[in-house]
């Protein structure tokens, strides 16, 4: 009888902990893209400090290579922001290993942007730890 209820009770905190997790992730990233956009708006070097928090320097460096070589912001896929890129802006979980798709719009008639993301949360901070390229991945 014992042993049962531990075993109740280490499923239901398992349960609690997952539930309280699921989507964590997803709005951590949404986050970051918020805060990304709005400081390319007003304060493009805050972005500085917000990519030191949240990726590795390899990482910064290969977003740095793949922003001088489009000519646009590898974060974000773009040279510059809309208010509506902001307000449409969601968090798509895209399969396992840590995958999501960040997807916004420019403008409601225009096609979604999607930057395929890998990402985790550690000691409930986001790590990026990969974000892909950015000639291969517009929706139409």
């Amino acid at each position: 009888m014992k042993n049962n209820l531990v075993k109740s009770f280490l499923v239901v905190v398992f349960s609690m902990s997952f539930l309280s997790s699921y989507g964590q992730c997803e709005e951590k990233i949404k986050d970051f893209y918020i805060t990304y956009m709005q400081n390319s708006e007003k304060n493009e070097g805050a972005n500085v400090e917000l990519m030191k928090n949240h990726m590795s320097p390899k990482l910064i460096a290969k977003l740095a290579n793949y922003t001088k070589q489009y000519d646009a912001d590898a974060v974000i896929h773009a040279q510059d922001v809309s208010k509506y890129g902001m307000e449409s802006l969601i968090v798509v979980p895209s399969g396992k290993d840590n995958r999501y798709l960040v997807k916004y719009k420019w403008a409601p008639e225009s096609n979604y942007t999607s930057i395929p993301v890998r990402a985790i949360i550690t000691n409930g901070k986001l790590t990026f730890l990969d974000i892909s390229p950015i000639d291969t991945h517009t929706d139409r």
